[in-house]
C-alpha cells in the first residue's frame, strides 16, 4: 500500500481527482475536539456525501460509483464503500489498524494529513483512556452510585465533556429518566407516547429493545417530553490492570502512528 502525507488535505483531493476518478474521502473524526474540513475547498469538484447508517445516502454512493467523483465518507472506517482509486483522510487516524482496513479496498494509495499537533489525539487517549490516577480519583465520587454527568463532572472537578468520557472505562449503565409534558398530534410517536404513560424510567437498552429511541429523542427535541439521563455505576471496583493494559496499548498505537506519518513522502511534492 502506497502512502503519501499532506499538510493541505484540499489540495492533496485536488491533485488526486486531476489523475484518478474515484476520489474516497474519510471524513470520521475521532479527536474530543476536531478540526472539521470545510468541504467549500472542494466545491467546485462533483461531490457526493454518504455514510452507511443513512439509507437515504445510498443513492449518492450510486452516483459516485457510476461517474466517479469526490465521495466523502462519513464511517469511521472507509471499507464498506468498494473500491476507490486513492483515499484521503481529513484527520489523521488514531491508529494503523483504521487506516489499514479502511485503505483494503484503494487501488492506487492513501494520503494521511500531517496534524498541525498532536495534542488533541493525546488528549483523546488521555479521556478515552485514562491514568491508573485519573481513573481511581474518579471512581471515589462515582462507585456504586447513580449520577448524571453533569453530578459527576462538579463532583470530581472536572469538566463535563470530560467526565462523559472517563466514565466508559467504568463501563455504566444509562438509564433514561422520561416524563410526559404535551400530548403529541403525530401518529408516529403515539405508541412511544403510551409506552412512556405517566414517566417512566428505562435502561437505553430497554428503550431500544422496544423500538421508541428514535421517537424518544425527536419528541424530546419537540419538547413533548423531557428526557434526564443517569448513569449506574457497578460497585465491584474494575480492573485496573485490564484498564491500564488498555491505555498502554493507546499510547503505542499513536505513537506508531506518529513515527508513520514523520516517515511518509509529501503528497504534493511527490
Amino acid at each position: 500500500m502506497k502512502l503519501y502525507a499532506t499538510n493541505d488535505v484540499a489540495a492533496s483531493i485536488r491533485k488526486s481527482f486531476e489523475t484518478y476518478t474515484h476520489i474516497l474521502v474519510n471524513r470520521g473524526y475521532e479527536t474530543i475536539k476536531p478540526v472539521f474540513f470545510r468541504s467549500a475547498k472542494v466545491s467546485d469538484l462533483p461531490i457526493h456525501v454518504w455514510a452507511s447508517w443513512e439509507p437515504a445516502s445510498v443513492s449518492q454512493l450510486s452516483r459516485w460509483r457510476e461517474n466517479g467523483g469526490i465521495l466523502f465518507d462519513r464511517d469511521t472506517y472507509s471499507d464498506k464503500a468498494g473500491p476507490a482509486d486513492v483515499l484521503v483522510f481529513v484527520e489523521c487516524p488514531m491508529t494503523i489498524k483504521r487506516l489499514v482496513d479502511s485503505a483494503k479496498h484503494v487501488e492506487q494509495y492513501t494520503v494521511l494529513p500531517r496534524p498541525h499537533t498532536w495534542r488533541m489525539h493525546e488528549l483523546a487517549v488521555d479521556l478515552r483512556t485514562p491514568s491508573d490516577e485519573k481513573l481511581r480519583a474518579l471512581w471515589q465520587h462515582c462507585r456504586g452510585a447513580r449520577l448524571t454527568d453533569l453530578q459527576l463532572s462538579e463532583a470530581a472537578g472536572i469538566p463535563r465533556q470530560h467526565a462523559q468520557y472517563m466514565r466508559n472505562s467504568f463501563k455504566p449503565i444509562e438509564e433514561w429518566e422520561i416524563r410526559p409534558r404535551l400530548r403529541p398530534d403525530f401518529a408516529g410517536f403515539v405508541d412511544a407516547w403510551e409506552w412512556i404513560g405517566s414517566g417512566r424510567c428505562a435502561s437505553k437498552k430497554a428503550v431500544r429493545e422496544v423500538g421508541h429511541r428514535a421517537a424518544i429523542r425527536e419528541m424530546a427535541k419537540l419538547g413533548h417530553i423531557t428526557v434526564e439521563k443517569f448513569h449506574q455505576y457497578p460497585p465491584d471496583e474494575p480492573d485496573w490492570d485490564k484498564l491500564e493494559s488498555k491505555r498502554t496499548a493507546a499510547l503505542s498505537e499513536l505513537t506508531n502512528m506518529r513515527s508513520l506519518i514523520e516517515s511518509l513522502p509529501d503528497h504534493l511534492q511527490s
